[in-house]
């Protein structure tokens, strides 16, 4: 078996977490605690932890952060070979306040570095992206560096689009993706399609599968998560589930979720079950990723929550 090639941010990740309902425009108390971020980076570290080979492709500032983005990759078992120093910049950041029971009310991303992750480090990259079984990248990037590696990948690419407005950006693109997993409001951006009930979202997931894209993972929060392939339709919904303590690095972490299951030809509703139990591992830690994160630890929640 072959390695992953992960392209995306990597960022420094700044959690606040109320004592009590917030007020806003004021000093609330509660606890702040720092972890290493990005989508990308975040779904190749789950990886990692799940026994995966993983390259990392990033860029990072000469300067504290990006130094520790570095260690703490090397040290989760992420191959950064392929990462880019950049001199003069400041790595990427992201802070995330977040309500009594653990719910994000309100972030704020610094991802200017990214704007660096250019085709031109695509085409430099072109021997560990040709060389991977899968590529996955998240939906930072820009229009142009996603169009080169689309140019460049003959493996199968998954997609994260991390936010509407960056879905936007990549819907000229989006039919050159393998599996994408959005969440509701990203759906829509993709497809112009209202979402509101799970009719729709189909209708949705059909337009994304006309252009090209074989696999649709919808995250739906508390509501489960929406499949549509070549098999049909699928809504996978959990038991109640009570030890949520940091929302932040669920949908990373069901994307590590797909790629795991996906390398082990899982069915689709195994696939499913495997996104959804892998989000909730990390829903259960303070950590953006779970240092509990395991093959084991997926098994569990299936079995307990989902099955």
């Amino acid at each position: 078996m072959g390695y992953i090639a992960g392209i995306g941010g990597a960022n420094m990740d700044i959690h606040g977490k109320s004592e009590r309902q917030l007020v806003m425009r004021d000093s609330n108390p509660g606890t702040l605690h720092m972890s290493l971020g990005g989508v990308c980076r975040n779904i190749c570290e789950n990886l990692a932890r799940l026994g995966e080979p993983v390259r990392l492709i990033t860029v990072v500032g000469d300067d504290v952060h990006g130094r520790s983005i570095l260690e703490g990759c090397r040290a989760a078992g992420i191959d950064m070979s392929a990462a880019h120093i950049l001199r003069g910049e400041r790595s990427s950041s992201y802070i995330s306040i977040m309500d009594g029971d653990g719910d994000m009310l309100l972030a704020m991303s610094d991802m200017h570095i990214i704007k660096r992750l250019s085709a031109q480090l695509v085409e430099a990259s072109r021997d560990v992206l040709c060389g991977a079984d899968l590529v996955v990248c998240d939906g930072n990037l820009s229009a142009a560096t996603v169009e080169r590696l689309t140019q460049v990948c003959t493996c199968p690419l998954y997609l994260d689009p991390v936010s509407t407005a960056w879905a936007r950006e990549l819907k000229p693109y989006i039919g050159c993706f393998d599996t994408v997993k959005p969440n509701r409001m990203e759906l829509e951006a993709l497809t112009d399609c209202p979402v509101d009930t799970l009719s729709h979202m189909e209708r949705a997931c059909d337009i994304l599968r006309g252009k090209g894209v074989r696999r649709v993972f919808v995250s739906l929060g508390r509501d489960g998560m929406f499949y549509k392939g070549p098999e049909g339709a699928l809504h996978g919904v959990s038991r109640a589930f009570d030890g949520m303590v940091n929302a932040t690095g669920a949908g990373d972490a069901s994307m590590a979720g797909i790629v795991w299951a996906s390398r082990r030809a899982w069915g689709a509703e195994d696939t499913l079950y495997a996104a959804m139990a892998a989000g909730m591992v990390a829903i259960a830690s303070e950590d953006t990723i779970s240092s509990r994160m395991s093959p084991e630890a997926i098994e569990k929640m299936i079995k307990e929550y989902i099955k």
